[in-house]
């Protein structure tokens, strides 16, 4: 005959006791010896809840590390992003790569409002 951690009635102490001081299923499951599944299938079953801990302080929110660079400042071939113009620039970044144009592209052009008309205005019809 097989035997279950349920059959002991300490352990169904141990896991109401640790549940409501806010310990995972797997912590709980480690005290007990037997699998983290069998400790929710047994939360569950026992209609247990923890609206009755003590609610979580919210983390605040940190800044980024890394600094972003600012709208209109010419952007570095390795920090550009999806809403960078990608006219290149006359100039080098730190790392000898080129530097694109920094400014909001336009819906619907690689560019920005400035380097469009630039360019568009340069072309040659044919």
């Amino acid at each position: 005959m097989r035997f279950s951690v349920w059959d002991n009635p300490e352990s169904e102490q141990v896991l109401r006791v640790m549940w409501m001081e806010g310990s995972s299923a797997a912590l709980i499951a480690d005290a007990l010896r037997t699998s983290r599944n069998s400790v929710i299938g047994k939360v569950h079953r026992l209609g247990l809840s923890r609206t009755q801990r003590k609610p979580k302080v919210a983390k605040r929110p940190t800044r980024s590390r890394i600094a972003q660079p600012r709208p209109g400042e010419p952007v570095p071939f390795l920090k550009v992003k999806w809403f960078h113009c990608r006219a290149v620039l006359d100039q080098r970044g730190k790392d000898g790569l080129a530097v694109f144009c920094g400014q909001a592209k336009t819906i619907g052009s690689p560019w920005c409002v400035k380097h469009r008309r630039a360019f568009t205005a340069a072309r040659v019809p044919s």
